[in-house]
């Protein structure tokens, strides 16, 4: 019961994500924004979030509130500024600063939701991650899918509607998320001991490997928000519509389905930082395959690698931080790791959307093979894979 409800909390939250940021380059494009703007858009937008997810995690963590509330808070500020989007007549201006604002807070999220489920992990409830985190994979499949079309049909003013739904069932998952222990209500307390965790002892030298293994996260997810950030200039490229980015992103998200399903038994098997450099790797030969593909097939062959780029990359991450990080600790530690996605957001979106401008599709793409193959390697080196 308590995975269906977590996995109910990360679905209506990755469905949210897909919606903000997969659909963003036909949000604006629609509203008159160039392929340069729209760029600066996801920088400045990913650049604030990056800056914020460690000050608010430090401070959820430092609150007496449980990490639920945050949540509840943050969603009603989403659909706030969600409900913007539909008021008539706003200017470019207007538009992307709104739209930015959703990038932003929809990243800053991430590590709580991502926190609140190994919370109940660590006061020893079963709880399977991967099972709840694969049933958002299909949620923002899904959803991807489904807006697709509907936008191809109707206009841009149906994303921010569908938003809205999704967000209904965000806040209300967020708001009834109350775990109890053995011992009663735990109702998210991130002050929890852990269960289980190996904690390392963190010398000079772990937290200059740390260092370096955010280095390679940052550049690999650079690559992968160029895709996915581009995705329907991509598409368009290729002779396609709305639709059919649709359907990459979908096909992209139901390949995570089997590594997140069988999360447990993998995580079992092979150490999280292991698993980070597969993905680290799995992030480069996905990037060379999309620059290779000759056609919309190819674009789509190369979505299926996500099973063991990003569909790795988000349980490893999260088990990584809560194996080897204090108790007190693991709420920004999780901050940490979601700041690779937003920092790689500023560098692919601001680098990809320049480019795009300048020099097209193709080349937008080398730079995408160039940031995950430099990535592939710092994460291997800074990775702990004990």
């Amino acid at each position: 019961m308590l995975t269906a409800r977590y996995a109910l909390l990360q679905s209506s939250y990755w469905g949210t994500f897909c919606l903000v940021i997969s659909f963003a380059s036909v949000y604006m494009l629609a509203g008159g924004i160039s392929n340069a703007e729209i760029g600066i858009v996801l920088a400045v937008a990913g650049l604030l979030s990056a800056v914020a997810q460690p000050v608010l995690a430090g401070a959820a963590e430092r609150s007496r509130r449980p990490l639920r509330v945050w949540i509840v808070v943050l969603g009603l500020v989403l659909a706030a500024a969600a409900v913007l989007l539909l008021v008539p007549g706003g200017s470019r201006l207007v538009t992307s600063l709104v739209y930015g604002f959703l990038i932003a807070a929809v990243q800053v999220v991430q590590p709580l939701v991502n926190a609140v489920g190994m919370d109940a992990l660590n006061v020893g409830r079963r709880l399977n991650f991967g099972l709840a985190r694969a049933a958002a994979s299909l949620a923002f499949a899904l959803i991807a899918a489904v807006a697709g079309r509907v936008v191809e049909a109707t206009s841009e003013t149906a994303i921010p509607l569908i938003m809205l739904g999704v967000l209904a069932v965000f806040i209300a998952s967020a708001g009834t998320f109350v775990v109890r222990s053995d011992g009663g209500s735990h109702d998210g307390d991130h002050h929890a001991a852990a269960s289980g965790a190996v904690v390392a002892a963190r010398t000079s030298g772990d937290r200059a490997r740390f260092v370096l293994l955010l280095a390679g996260l940052t550049l690999a997810m650079a690559s992968h928000n160029l895709l996915n950030g581009f995705m329907f200039q991509l598409v368009s490229f290729h002779g396609a519509a709305a639709s059919a980015m649709g359907v990459a992103i979908m096909i992209a998200a139901l390949t995570e389905l089997p590594t997140m399903g069988l999360w447990n038994r993998i995580v079992a098997r092979w150490t999280p930082g292991l698993l980070l450099v597969v993905s680290g790797v799995a992030f480069a030969v996905k990037a060379l395959a999309t620059y290779l593909a000759p056609n919309l097939l190819g674009i789509y062959l190369a979505q299926a690698l996500q099973f063991a780029a990003f569909g790795l990359l988000v349980p490893a991450s999260v088990y990584y931080i809560n194996r080897l990080f204090p108790p007190s600790e693991r709420v920004k530690g999780q901050a940490y790791m979601t700041m690779t996605a937003t920092a790689g957001s500023v560098v692919g979106s601001l680098a990809g959307g320049l480019v795009l401008q300048s020099a097209g599709v193709p080349s937008l793409l080398l730079l995408g093979v160039g940031f995950a193959t430099v990535g592939a390697a710092l994460t291997w080196a800074g990775a702990n894979r004990a």
